[in-house]
Order: structure tokens, then sequence, then C-alpha cells
């Protein structure tokens, strides 16, 4: 996984010249179909980063600074501006981003259209002290207050329960791919999306292979699936 781009197996990746300042370990980008269960119609997509062979997408990512976890996406919008009017972006970021103030005002002016953002290892928000939590809270609101949309990133059934108390202006969440291959043939996978649907609108599963993964999915109430059951697209780049 990528995050601010995970990295995938599979797929068509832009090249931008203009992620190479960031990181030479950056090759591209390509964006994952986020999918309707019910209509198996594409409604957005995430915007993923695709890194050189011998990169850890994990490792990468998680040992990026919040100004360039900014940096990179504001790479990834300026490259794929074509592609904003009209089309439904997610994007990753860690709450790092929101935790510093200067790299928060950044993002609150940014030039594009309203995002989904996932909140990346989500389950750090409670490694904040409370003062810190009340501002990330208070910075979500106000992002929402734009028009973005507030997700949670690979929540699974240990991640979702600190956040049923919570006060963050969650849109939806996104079950874990490994979650839902662990939970798909059980009614566990039920309960972990209705506890979900106690603080988001929109639940989303990811790791969807094959039509099969789609009915669990669907039958345990999501609305929303991700994964290799539908091809990796891409924008060509100006």
């Amino acid at each position: 996984m990528a995050k601010t781009g995970k990295q995938q197996d599979d797929g068509v990746a832009v090249q931008s010249p203009r992620l190479q300042h960031i990181s030479c370990d950056i090759t591209g980008i390509k964006l994952e179909p986020i999918v309707a269960l019910s209509t198996s119609r594409t409604i957005g997509a995430e915007v993923l980063s695709v890194l050189s062979p011998h990169q850890q997408s994990e490792h990468f990512f998680h040992n990026q600074s919040a100004v360039q976890s900014l940096m990179l996406l504001e790479a990834q919008l300026r490259a794929l501006k074509n592609a904003l009017n009209g089309n439904n972006l997610f994007i990753n970021l860690p709450i790092t981003v929101l935790t510093a103030g200067k790299t928060f005002n950044q993002l609150m002016q940014l030039k594009s259209s309203p995002l989904n953002i996932e909140i990346v290892e989500p389950a750090s928000f409670f490694s904040l002290s409370a003062e810190e939590r009340e501002c990330v809270t208070h910075r979500l609101q106000q992002l929402s207050r734009q028009g973005h949309r507030i997700w949670l990133d690979d929540v699974d059934e240990t991640v979702i329960q600190p956040f049923l108390s919570s006060r963050l202006p969650l849109c939806g969440i996104k079950i874990d791919k490994v979650a839902f291959w662990r939970l798909r043939a059980s009614p566990a996978l039920a309960r972990l999306v209705s506890l979900c649907s106690q603080i988001a609108g929109q639940v989303l599963i990811e790791g969807i292979e094959n039509d099969r993964d789609r009915v669990y999915a669907l039958q345990a109430g999501a609305g929303l699936g991700q994964g290799y059951h539908w091809p990796c697209w891409y924008w060509p780049e100006d």
C-alpha cells in the first residue's frame, strides 16, 4: 500500500517529472477505482504513488515527514490537474500534517476541488495529547467546512473501537483489506461494518479481488469497494 500513494502491483503509472524532485524513488502515479458495490459503478479514484522496485512502501511512507507528505500531495494534484473537475479523488495524509500548523495552513490553501482525505494510521490519533487531539479535531472540522470529506483508512475491529466516542467529523471509514480477508466469510464482517456505520455515513471495504468478494462486502452492509477486481486507470499529464 502506498500512502499519499500506496505502492500497488498492477495498473499503469503516470510518469511525472514533478515527483522526481521529491524523491527519485517515486516513479509515477496511478489511480485505483472506488466502486459502488450494488451497481459496480466507479464513483471516484484513490491517488496512489508508484515506487521504484527496491523500495518497501510501508517503510518509505512511514518515514516521510509532514512537509514531504504535503509536497507529494501538491505534486500529485498538479500532475492530475485535468482530472480534478468532476472527479472524486481520494488522497492519503498522515496525522502529522494536521498537528503541524505550517503544513495544515498549506493544506487549507490548496487550490483543488473538494477531496476525500484519508487519515492513514488512524490509531496514532490516540497517541496524541488531549490538547493535540482537540486541535486535530478542530482542524478536521475546518477542512470539512471547506467541502473536504474526512475518512479513516485501514480500519479493523481494534482500530474502530476508540473512535466510537470521538467527535471527529467523519464522512467515511475504509476497512483494511487484511481484516476483510480474515472476516469475509463470517458474521463478524457485518458487525464491523455496523460499528463503522455508527460513526460515519459511508463504509468502504478494501481488498475486493473477485465477484464473490464483492458479494461478501455488499451482504455485510458496505456501500463501496476497492481492489484488484476493478483495474487501475490513469489520466495523462499535460
